[in-house]
């Protein structure tokens, strides 16, 4: 019998360029938002801001802040590897309830100054989470990071529009869009996706691989021999 050997290898290399080689073929990106000199923590609502930890969700709206930048509602709709991809609000209408957004904007993670989390609707007073004090942390995951929509009657009796989340000071809320414009719907509860202790501790080794890169400029990699017969 041999006995398990184990190997620790420091890389020296870009986190984003070297990840995917160890991710799954069928994983997608990720990205969780740390408090620095806070130790991520995995809940069972990870939508919700938390200074330990939370995720951004595709389908879901941010109210962000660029530097040198006004404050924008933007959709994600994507994850890239340093990046994300949003769309804006788009300009539904009675007349013309299901038009798309046409704008599109891919934003590296370290031109977002500010998110803001919006307590009031009609004054927009918000919670600033100020970027510089975050970590985000990217990495590979096959945990789908997506909010549903809801569907119900805005405009008309005849039309089911769409009511989409959005990250607020009280959670995850849903609104719909009209004439480039969010309007508050309600306070429904979303349901997020659900943890197995197995995928909590797979998560949260693949973050604290990402937030010891950042940290220490290197990334720990455990390689095992099979014990052969």
């Amino acid at each position: 019998m041999i006995r398990n050997t184990a190997f620790k290898i420091l890389f020296v290399l870009h986190w984003f360029g070297i990840s995917g080689s160890f991710a799954q073929a069928d994983s997608t990106w990720s990205v969780m938002i740390l408090k620095k000199g806070r130790h991520p923590e995995m809940k069972d609502n990870m939508a919700e801001y938390s200074p330990t930890g939370f995720f951004l969700y595709r389908n879901c709206f941010y109210d962000i802040q660029l530097k040198k930048a006004k404050r924008q509602t933007l959709r994600l709709t994507d994850i890239l590897q340093d990046s994300l991809v949003f769309t804006g609000i788009s300009y539904k209408s009675d007349a013309n309830p299901a038009i798309p957004s046409t704008d599109t904007f891919t934003i590296a993670c370290h031109n977002i100054e500010n998110i803001h989390l919006v307590r009031d609707w009609s004054t927009g007073n918000s919670k600033k989470i100020k970027c510089s004090n975050y970590y985000f942390l990217f990495s590979k995951t096959v945990m789908d990071y997506h909010l549903d929509s809801k569907h119900d009657n805005v405009y008309n009796l005849e039309t089911v529009s769409e009511l989409i989340p959005r990250l607020t000071a009280y959670g995850i809320t849903y609104h719909y869009e009209y004439n480039g414009k969010l309007y508050y719907h309600s306070g429904i509860r979303v349901r997020t996706p659900k943890y197995s202790d197995e995928e909590k501790e797979k998560t949260l080794n693949s973050i604290l691989t990402a937030l010891d890169f950042l940290v220490n400029k290197r990334v720990n990699v455990t390689i095992r021999k099979k014990q052969e017969p």
